[in-house]
């Protein structure tokens, strides 16, 4: 048992360490650009999207979603998909906010902590969907 227990932790420290290194590489792809705004601005947006998807689908099947730090790393992904095609030579475009408002986020009133409140209220109600559910 306490091999099992070893490898699952161990897995665990390899999927926060993947999802570290996937993220401080998205930050310094944003160098040059404001890393520290665009970086949390869509970092926030996507994230936040992820955790509510998280908490309904916790809600939904009874039990915490697998793999939890992935999902807000796909969510940010999402979100900065138009920048990715960007650095590919495709402009901005107004249709790019398919990409959960990937244009209109940077305008948002209070800009990077409105997006900050927002990604700590979804933050909450994923916990308490977590929470929630080891009750039933």
């Amino acid at each position: 048992m306490n091999a099992v227990r070893r490898a699952r932790s161990l897995r665990l420290c390899l999927w926060c360490g993947a999802t570290v290194a996937v993220e401080v590489s998205l930050y310094l792809s944003y160098r040059g650009h404001d890393a520290r705004f665009h970086w949390f601005t869509h970092f926030f947006v996507g994230a936040s999207a992820a955790l509510v998807v998280m908490a309904v689908v916790t809600l939904r099947t009874g039990r915490a979603v697998a793999s939890p730090l992935v999902w807000p790393l796909l969510g940010h992904v999402f979100a900065m998909a138009p920048d990715l095609l960007f650095a590919g030579g495709i402009a901005h475009q107004r249709w790019m906010d398919v990409f959960l408002g990937h244009i209109s986020s940077h305008f948002v009133p209070g800009r990077n902590l409105t997006w900050y409140a927002v990604f700590l209220a979804a933050l909450v109600l994923y916990l308490a969907a977590v929470d929630r559910s080891a009750q039933r």
